[in-house]
């Protein structure tokens, strides 16, 4: 019995070194990619690349990791197309606090506090004819997982980036845990869009939050965010005087290792 449970403990440490190993090892970009490190932006034309370990560097166990626990392989010809986030964190969602390590994205203008190389303005939100995006991704999760999440911000002002009045997000993808926490949220009612899908619609202090009604991934699709806003100020949700800045999508990274591949995204505003 002894000698199992040395061979069992032999095991259990050598899987725990090869996970290791996983984890700290450096992601490594397809031909034409270059990878850009954790806190580094990239930018091309009114989009840019960023990845921001912004729970991890709140939560003590991570913080010394935190710098590079995330990577961004950028295209150097497609961008924003064929890009791939990447993300490395302990195989357990932070606790007590954020509940997301990261979050690496993709951004179209100021979406929080980042300027693209060419600059998007902001709009007021009654100037505002169109805005919308297009997009398609697929996801690595076999040993982590994280939401996929487009979001944005309406601030009070057009030129201060902290002023912010409402952050709205739709998950596209949703771990259990986030799903719980989307489903603890205060529901103010239900969105039907353009295509026919249903959007539940719930509310956490200042995060309004879009998701299927159950738990189901969107890898593809577009988005009529203009739409959502018109039926978020029909219900008294907003004044519709807010201003528009940019917006992003990414992964926001839950636990463990994966990447996701965002295959398009285009974002139309006008």
């Amino acid at each position: 019995m002894r000698f199992v449970r040395w061979g069992l403990g032999g095991l259990a440490a050598v899987v725990a070194v090869a996970g290791l190993g996983v984890w700290a090892t450096t992601p490594t970009p397809a031909d034409g990619q270059v990878m850009v490190p954790s806190k580094t932006p990239y930018s091309r034309g009114e989009y840019f690349a960023y990845a921001q370990p912004w729970g991890g560097e709140r939560t003590a166990i991570t913080r010394i990791w935190a710098p590079y626990a995330d990577h961004i392989a950028v295209d150097l010809k497609r961008f924003p197309d064929n890009t791939v986030t990447h993300w490395r964190w302990p195989p357990f969602a932070p606790r007590g606090g954020p509940g997301v390590w990261s979050y690496q994205a993709l951004m179209h203008g100021n979406y929080d506090g980042g300027e693209s190389e060419k600059a998007v303005p902001p709009v007021r939100m009654g100037d505002l004819h169109q805005f919308s995006q297009e997009f398609a991704w697929t996801i690595d999760n076999r040993m982590g997982d994280a939401n996929v999440l487009t979001e944005f911000y309406l601030r009070s002002s057009a030129t201060d980036s902290e002023a912010k009045v409402l952050e709205i997000g739709w998950f596209l993808h949703a771990p259990a845990n986030s799903r719980r926490y989307f489903e603890a949220a205060r529901k103010i009612g239900t969105w039907h869009d353009a295509q026919g899908r249903d959007w539940d619609v719930r509310i956490d202090g200042t995060f309004c939050m879009f998701a299927p009604p159950q738990p189901t991934d969107l890898t593809q699709g577009t988005l009529d965010m203009r739409a959502a806003l018109t039926w978020l100020q029909q219900l008294g949700a907003i004044k519709g005087n807010e201003w528009v800045w940019g917006v992003s999508f990414g992964s926001e990274a839950v636990k463990g290792t994966g990447s996701l591949e965002i295959k398009h995204w285009k974002v139309t505003r006008g």
